[in-house]
Order: C-alpha cells, then structure tokens, then sequence
C-alpha cells in the first residue's frame, strides 16, 4: 500500500495510508488529506490510482500545485515524490509491489528512510522463471458518455486516465451552468473500470438518482446527473 506522509516545516505531521482508488486534498472537511491552512484551496488536488501508477491532478487550485519544486497541472507520481500544497510538503512513497511494476529501484528519500527491495525482486526474477499459461485476452473497451439532456454533446469517448468535467476551458468535457464549478467532477480510468469522483462545488453529483460526495465505481447504463446535465455511462469494444 502507497502512502503519503504530510510535513510542514521538515516536521512529520500525519501519515496517511493511500488505501482508496483515489483521495482528494485540500482545506475542506470532505477531503482525505484536509490541510488547514489559507493558501490551500477547498479543494486543491486529486490523486488517482491506475494500476501500480498514481495520478495527481491539480483541481484548479489558487496558488497551484507543485511535484519537485515544478508547478503541475497533472503528473505520474514516482517513489519519493515531494507534493507541494500552500506550504505543506506530502512526501510519496510507493508500495514494493508497485515500485517494483514500475521498475523504480532503490532510492533514499528524505526523513533519512531507505526502501530495500532485494527479496522482493529476487522473488520477481524467480517467478519469471516459471511457465505461466496465459489466459485468453479479454476484449479491450472504452467508455463512453452518452448525453440525454438535450445538450446536443452526443456521445464522448473517454479515452484518457483521467477526465475532468466542469466550465473551466482545461476541462475535457465543457458544461455550463450558473453553478458548474471549473472541475465539478472526474473521471477516471483504471484497470477494474470506470470510476467518478464529486471534486467539490455547488453543482450535486447523482448517480441513479443517489448523490455522490465521494467516488463510485461505474457500470454500464449507470445514470448520471451534473447540474442541468444528464447523460449515460457505457462501455463498447475497442476494433482494431
């Protein structure tokens, strides 16, 4: 399990488990990672597992979000990591099995730890060793949008690892709305699925009729309403 280890002035504040599909951080209560300090934003950042990699995105943050001292708007968390909010630091750090996805190999991070991962890559070779029968493949899908509201968006494929909706121009997909926050919500595509996750604001995230605070995982003809928005959430086979 990843973990990030909040710090301010170089002092351990707080550790924090990365046991869901995604976190939120900000200065708001409804975050995992509150940080209560002015130059946070309600809600400031978005970190999204896809498999063994880890997504941060900034969610239209006031002062900005900042991986390594460079400003970011969206970027692949590596082993060791420093995330820069307001003036917290949250250092990153990967669990074996992902580093070892990922190929990261021993590194010293700051707070003086060092992560060995001798036996856990003695135990990858040893495993490549043996024959493995391989299963048949399932087929590859997409996700797709499908918009009932009138809006005249038709249908929009979900192509990336993270899709961003709201009336801020960054936003994959465009909706208006006297309430519609720059990011209202986010989608994000990660090997069990679909998932959306509410990023804050005014506008109210339903899913079948039931709002949404959190994250839910989607499935196909799932009903979801954003605002005056409505529209469908399928999957179709990719042709190649």
């Amino acid at each position: 399990m990843a973990n990030l280890i909040l710090t301010f002035n170089k002092q351990v504040i707080r550790e924090y488990p990365f046991d869901k599909d995604g976190i939120t951080i900000g200065r708001k209560e409804d975050n995992a990672i509150v940080i209560d300090n002015l130059a946070v934003s309600g809600f400031h950042a978005r970190i999204d597992r896809a498999g063994s990699e880890y997504i941060l995105t900034d969610l239209q943050s006031t002062n900005g979000t900042f991986v390594n001292d460079q400003k970011v708007a969206s970027n692949k968390l590596s082993h060791g990591d420093n995330i820069v909010i307001g003036k917290h630091v949250l250092l990153f750090l990967a669990s074996d099995s992902d580093r070892v996805q990922s190929g990261k190999e021993e590194i010293k991070l700051p707070l003086d730890r060092t992560v060995v991962l001798d036996t856990v890559k003695q135990r990858e070779l040893l495993s490549k060793q043996k024959v493995v029968p391989q299963a048949p493949r399932a087929p590859e899908k997409i996700g797709v949008l499908s918009f009932i509201d009138g809006s005249g968006l038709g249908d929009l494929e979900l192509s990336k690892r993270l899709t961003k909706l709201g009336k801020a121009e960054t936003s994959e997909i465009r909706l208006t709305g006297l309430l519609m926050a720059p990011t209202a919500a986010t989608i994000s595509r990660r090997p069990s699925g679909y998932a959306i996750s509410f990023t804050g604001g005014m506008t109210k995230l339903k899913v079948n009729g039931k709002v949404v605070k959190d994250s839910v995982q989607l499935k196909d003809f799932d009903t979801i309403e954003l605002g005056s928005h409505k529209f469908q959430f399928y999957q179709k086979e990719i042709k190649h």
